[in-house]
């Protein structure tokens, strides 16, 4: 029986996040605010007030964790907050399906729509990826494998 090759896994999870993220970050922040700002209002599940705000910071949030996630910088905490992002969306959309409220769009790859279920779908692969990360994602392929050796190539002088 061969053995799971975890690392080559986690690996590719890490970068499969990043690239969603990354996506999902670029197409948002290439459009007008306003038009997400639209689509989460469309959830209701946000006062007013905060939409504009929220609708600012998810696709910075998107591109931080994008970027942290492919160059494996404070992998696990990236990780748990990709995890935590996805939770977030999953929750809004389950609120919407049993509400039956009508979503045009889910807001998530700018001209991509999906429906409600498959955005679910796609958040609940992207938790579990995250979860695959969080638990195995050390790999000598990141940032932190690269400051946890100490190794900057720079040398002090004598």
């Amino acid at each position: 029986m061969k053995r799971v090759p975890w690392p080559a896994l986690a690996l590719a999870a890490r970068f499969a996040l990043a690239a969603l993220f990354l996506a999902s970050g670029l197409h948002k922040t290439a459009a007008p605010a306003e038009e997400f700002t639209a689509v989460i209002e469309a959830y209701q599940v946000l006062p007013g007030d905060v939409l504009l705000p929220f609708a600012h910071l998810v696709p910075f949030a998107e591109l931080l964790l994008a970027f942290a996630l492919a160059a494996g910088y404070l992998t696990r905490l990236s990780a748990a907050a990709t995890a935590a992002m996805s939770l977030m969306f999953f929750i809004a959309l389950g609120s919407t399906v049993a509400r039956g409220l009508q979503l045009d769009n889910c807001g998530c790859f700018g001209s991509v729509h999906l429906t409600p279920y498959q955005a679910m779908a796609v958040d609940a692969c992207m938790m579990a990826m995250a979860a695959l990360v969080f638990l195995r994602g050390r790999s000598r392929f990141s940032l932190d494998a690269w400051i946890e050796a100490g190794d900057s190539g720079i040398r002090k002088p004598a």
